[in-house]
């Protein structure tokens, strides 16, 4: 007999691109975890978790299919599309789990995020607190739906002007969002493919005497996120490193980076909680740097940390090669 987990499912968006969901559902054997218009507009950053929906609290089987309908604000079209999953590479990652860093025990995933992108482009997660892994990338096709054939609840998808008026959303489209646009447009759909690239890169932590690193957190532009360990595979760009270090008398500090031009961006989302992808992350230098490196070679980030003055650098070494990153936050506390 199968094994049985319980699971649900959320949705996630890039800030600058909202989508309307207009239907859908991960889909198991004995349970459809289902989408429509009531889960309305979604663009909480590329990755972060949108908007979640009660269900029965019963284990279900792997699902074996996802399918998805969407309305792209920006763009003003429907997508669409249906893709059998890979249970295989599912049922393992549910049968491993992972060990929380914080409690040493042994978990395991317990949420689906569907990623929607610009040009159909659709990247389903598996999340569980502290971790995300990528487990498919889909294309959807561009579809035609109109107002005869929408349900009831989608009718006002179709009202004159709804996307212009969305997209003039103070709510929806905050002044980091604004800012972006307005100085450098939207990002290119494809920078969300090329946010997949991933890198052999480690973090090199140089400390003063006594101190030593216990944890570091990472948060990479394609949506992954996990505890770094030495024996991680290739990664993707980090937008955020989380290292907690201690000194000699066991006194615990976190030094937090997170790689922006934004001075803006801690006040405006970090103190709120909301660690989202910063809207310029594909124009800063670590962005920049990382892609004009090689993606089979090794690097380092080196990050030099000095605890009492609370000021940390951050280069980037491919070989030879170093290069010094300006763009970026540093809060050490």
């Amino acid at each position: 007999m199968e094994e049985k987990y319980s699971w649900s499912g959320t949705i996630s968006a890039p800030q600058e691109y909202p989508m309307e969901i207009y239907s859908g559902g991960i889909i198991a054997n004995d349970f459809t975890y289902p989408f429509d218009a009531i889960w309305g507009t979604q663009n909480t950053g590329w990755g972060n978790e949108g908007s979640k929906m009660n269900v029965s609290t019963k284990k279900m089987e792997i699902p074996h299919h996802l399918e998805f309908t969407w309305y792209s604000l920006v763009e003003e079209k429907f997508y669409t599309g249906k893709w059998n999953l890979d249970q295989i590479k599912i049922q393992k990652l549910f049968e491993e789990g992972f060990i929380d860093s914080d409690t040493g025990k042994k978990q395991t995933y317990t949420t689906f995020k569907i990623g929607l992108a610009p040009k159909g482009k659709l990247v389903l997660w598996i999340n569980a607190p502290g971790i995300q892994k990528e487990i498919g990338v889909f294309q959807a096709h561009d579809t035609i739906v109109t107002k005869m054939q929408a349900y009831e609840n989608a009718q006002y998808m179709f009202e004159n002007d709804y996307a212009k008026e969305r997209l003039m959303s103070d709510f929806l489209i905050t002044s980091d969002v604004k800012n972006r646009l307005s100085s450098a447009g939207y990002p290119s759909p494809s920078v969300y493919e090329n946010f997949r690239k991933k890198y052999s890169w480690r973090p090199i932590i140089e400390l003063p005497a006594g101190y030593k690193v216990k944890k570091i957190f990472f948060m990479a532009c394609n949506g992954e996120y996990d505890t770094y360990t030495e024996h991680n595979e290739k990664k993707a760009i980090p937008y955020y490193l989380a290292i907690v270090i201690c000194d000699s008398a066991g006194k615990e500090m976190g030094v937090n980076l997170f790689f922006t031009k934004d001075e803006n961006y801690y006040e405006e989302n970090i103190l709120k909680g909301n660690n989202v992808l910063p809207t310029d992350f594909d124009l800063n230098d670590m962005y920049k740097t990382f892609a004009g490196f090689s993606q089979t070679e090794p690097m380092d980030i080196l990050i030099k940390v000095n605890p009492e003055s609370k000021i940390a650098d951050v280069s980037l070494k491919q070989k030879e090669t170093v290069i010094q990153l300006k763009n970026f936050i540093s809060k050490i506390y």
